[in-house]
């Protein structure tokens, strides 16, 4: 049942994202929200003004013998904006956000034993070192229209009380990895660091949590057929690296040891293979990456229903290779879209994600009609939400749903005029300097641009003073501080 209509926000149009009908557009129209935060109602905004009561009309908060009355809604009027559903960044790091720029222009595993590891090695044991890294990357979500988003990186415990410090929504990973690190000793210890992190933080009602084995190279069979188990028995998303460069396929295939791409695994098999072996492969499986598949594997994953996430930005900057992105959606394979680190990307924009999946597929098919913009931007929001199973909470604006909407400025200037269709605009044209509101669950937490709970500048100066710690214990030799 829903509670009393609070806001009622009016937009020039409003983009619901409804599965049926992606591309579906409503000129001049409003969405109700309750004190709940949820959905009650999608009309006209005429209809809207009538039924709720204008801004600008005649109250007193009283009734003619002086008891108080309800006050009406807030009125939002957006006269040259789109509302559409939040972004959902299914795939992200963010404690590597503090490592933005540290290195670039090398390949995945280079970059990850020289540069990445190391540093974590050195920090993110540190308090306040994944804290920060989830704030800034929050801070800088929450501006570019992101609503939502899947987290893998250590200390869930800190990341969780960032994500409820700005407001976010966040599915956290439980991290996994086959080696003894500053975090855990064994696999038992991550484990229970993990479900720690679990019952802590359960009642926060924007964290979620998945289990988050790193990789099939970074994690042997036995503890990822755990983590399967521990992902059925408590029916949360298992998140993996999957299928990111050709050498893990191949290394693996041959069980090549002498690669350090190859999986843990003594059975020789491209490593989805080998964890459908292992019952993984399911409805619950969040791939990221899949950049590396052939027919049979596209097939598996239709059929299993699980989701990939795509990854266009940093594969491209790692060289890692094309995901079959048309051939995925073909098939019927949920695809959502994420940023990756901002050390891989470098920025955690999903306008740039939305419109470069839809130009690769295009390129990669030779077909310009495949990932037309409705389906770009269902990818960004709907199909995340559904590989993060809150598809029946968020990810489209319908009534009942939670209001995670994002009003986006078009038309207003050069490079987002004039506005034909206001989808193609938002995928191709649109950047998140355009982003002007911005709610979780009926809360505004961005106005005119700005973020209106979280100090900016403090989150900078946090940021800078854990960089200039990392320039100094892992030194570059084309350092500019």
């Amino acid at each position: 049942m829903s509670g009393r209509v609070t806001q009622v926000i009016c937009a020039r149009w409003v983009v619901p994202v409804v599965a049926s009908d992606p591309g579906r557009v409503l000129d001049d129209h409003a969405v109700a929200v309750d004190s709940g935060g949820r959905i009650v109602e999608v009309l006209p905004t005429v209809r809207a003004e009538e039924k709720y009561g204008t801004p600008d009309g005649d109250w007193t908060g009283q009734l003619s013998d002086g008891v108080e009355k309800a006050l009406p809604p807030m009125f939002v009027h957006l006269p040259n904006q789109a509302l559409i559903p939040g972004f959902v960044n299914a795939h992200t790091h963010t404690g590597m956000s503090l490592m933005r720029g540290k290195a670039d222009d090398e390949p995945l595993l280079k970059w990850l034993h020289n540069t990445v590891w190391p540093i974590e090695g050195k920090f993110t044991h540190e308090p306040r070192f994944c804290y920060d890294g989830a704030l800034l990357s929050a801070a800088e979500m929450l501006c570019s229209g992101t609503t939502t988003f899947a987290d893998m990186y250590w200390n869930a415990d800190e990341a969780a009380q960032a994500v409820h410090r700005a407001g976010i929504r966040a599915l956290l990973g439980l991290i996994v990895i086959g080696f003894p690190s500053r975090y855990a000793s064994n696999t038992d210890e991550y484990v229970e660091r993990g479900m720690t992190a679990l019952k802590k933080h359960a009642a926060l009602p924007t964290v979620r949590f998945a289990w988050a084995p790193h990789a099939p190279y970074t994690v042997p069979d036995a503890d990822l057929k755990r983590l399967g188990e521990l992902s059925a028995s408590m029916n949360v998303p298992l998140h993996i690296h999957l299928h990111e460069t050709a050498e893990e396929c191949s290394a693996s295939a041959a069980l090549d040891k002498n690669s350090s791409a190859c999986h843990m695994s003594e059975h020789a098999a491209r490593p989805l293979a080998n964890l459908d072996r292992l019952g993984l492969v399911s409805e619950r499986l969040l791939a990221a990456h899949m950049v590396h598949l052939d027919d049979d594997e596209i097939k598996l994953l239709a059929k299993r229903r699980a989701s990939v996430t795509h990854c266009p930005s940093s594969n491209l900057k790692l060289a890692s290779g094309f995901c079959r992105v048309a051939d995925l959606v073909k098939a019927g394979v949920n695809v959502a879209l994420g940023t990756d680190s901002a050390g891989s990307n470098n920025n955690l924009d999903m306008f740039e994600e939305m419109k470069l999946a839809a130009l690769l597929a295009k390129g990669v098919s030779n077909d310009a009609t495949a990932i037309p913009a409705p389906m770009a931007l269902k990818m960004a929001t709907l199909n995340g939400a559904r590989a993060l199973h809150l598809e029946d909470e968020i990810g489209s604006i319908e009534v009942g749903k939670l209001a995670d909407l994002v009003a986006v400025e078009l038309g207003t200037r050069p490079g987002t005029s004039p506005v034909f269709s206001p989808v193609s605009t938002l995928v191709y044209s649109a950047g998140r300097e355009d982003v002007r509101e911005v709610w979780v669950g009926g809360r505004r937490l961005v106005s005119a641009g700005h973020l209106m709970h979280l100090n900016e500048i403090e989150i900078m100066r946090r940021s800078e003073a854990w960089g200039q710690q990392i320039d100094e214990a892992c030194p570059t030799h084309d350092s500019k501080r």
